[in-house]
């Protein structure tokens, strides 16, 4: 039976490989599909038959106001759809959606994707961080079904909140990572092609290692650093590689669209996650670009975190090491590079933490 579904976003889905995993999912299935996000200007865009809505970011640029403003439009565009389901892709978006379950009686989908009221960037701001608690309690038993990424993810939130219906839906990427065709990196950033290429993917944010990595460059030769995304440390990142004169081998590429990201993959030598535990949050993470990298069949370097160092330990698609240690990062290149072939995935492990093994489709149909 088609369904008209909702997707609810605090940020641009088309740079989310989580979002649009989902929106091809269901739209696969045949269903009707809106999304209301926001981007940097407001667009109104047709995606193989779902209808996304881009806000303008500059409307939410007031740290008092912005999520009182967000509230509203989330609950006028769900007057306005009038969904059967209801996917709330973070906690902003969950609180609105929950506001509406006494109006319509929409199935409500809350994809708790990380430990928001553990996030790095509250753990230097207890009233907020109590705020976000205080709405996240209050709201999270209006739900019908919540999403999280690990196993330690959704033992913390029944211990916190009893009685959720908790389904794990992975961070896995989408069909376009598997035998992708690589663009050719070197040849655009004019990198010497005796140097081999380490990524990172995501988000500039603190805590994610990348001023380790920066700093590991230093005793390392014949290797350049390829840096894809943006974030509020993207600038100090910048000033950091020129403090250590390493300009020359990091390159700064702004957010590549999902449906691109993977030929950038594809294209590297090594693929990394130095995720630091300075938040709960963080400290469970199961990052997607972990599985990115493996189905883009490039092995990985990354923190021992519990479950970034499962998913290691249970592909052997890398090694995962101390967050703070550079002397453990060096030896973890040296090794791989020694036996490189052995980290790569064959196809048929590849294709076992491809999205679709989610069934995230069972959840839309319950």
């Amino acid at each position: 039976m088609h369904k008209n579904i909702t997707i609810v976003f605090w940020g641009n889905p088309f740079f989310d490989g989580r979002c649009m995993n989902m929106i091809d999912e269901v739209l696969n299935n045949n269903h009707n599909v809106s999304v209301l996000g926001i981007g940097e200007q407001a667009k109104d865009i047709e995606y193989n038959n779902a209808h996304i809505i881009l806000m303008d970011t500059n409307k939410f640029n007031n740290s008092i106001t912005k999520y009182f403003k967000y509230f509203k439009y989330v609950k006028n565009f769900i007057d306005n759809k009038k969904p059967d389901i209801i996917i709330a892709s973070d906690l902003y978006s969950m609180i609105p959606v929950a506001k509406t379950k006494k109006y319509h009686n929409a199935k409500i989908i809350y994809d708790s994707r990380e430990i928001y009221t553990q996030l790095a960037g509250l753990k230097n701001r207890p009233i907020i961080q109590k705020i976000w608690s205080y709405y996240e309690k209050k709201y999270i038993v209006q739900v019908d079904s919540t999403l999280v990424t690990a196993e330690i993810d959704k033992k913390y939130l029944l211990k916190l909140y009893q009685n959720l219906n908790i389904k794990i839906i992975k961070n896995l990427p989408g069909n376009n990572f598997l035998n992708t065709q690589s663009i050719n990196l070197k040849q655009i950033l004019c990198i010497d092609e005796k140097d081999k290429i380490l990524i990172y993917q995501g988000k500039f944010h603190e805590g994610r290692g990348i001023r380790f990595i920066i700093k590991c460059m230093q005793k390392m030769d014949n290797i350049v650093l390829v840096l894809i995304g943006d974030g509020p440390m993207k600038s100090k990142y910048i000033e950091v590689a020129k403090k250590y004169n390493l300009a020359d081998k990091i390159f700064f590429i702004d957010a590549v669209p999902y449906k691109m990201l993977n030929q950038f993959s594809a294209d590297a030598y090594i693929g990394l996650c130095m995720i630091q535990p300075i938040s709960k949050s963080y400290e469970h993470a199961l990052p997607n670009k972990l599985f990115e990298y493996a189905v883009a069949g490039i092995p990985i370097i990354c923190s021992n975190l519990t479950a970034m160092q499962e998913m290691i330990d249970k592909y052997n698609a890398g090694i995962a090491i101390s967050y703070d240690n550079q002397t453990d990062f060096i030896n973890a290149y040296e090794k791989i590079t020694s036996k490189y072939t052995e980290y790569i995935l064959n196809e048929e492990k590849q294709k076992k933490i491809l999205w679709d093994n989610n069934h995230f489709q069972e959840i839309i149909n319950e």
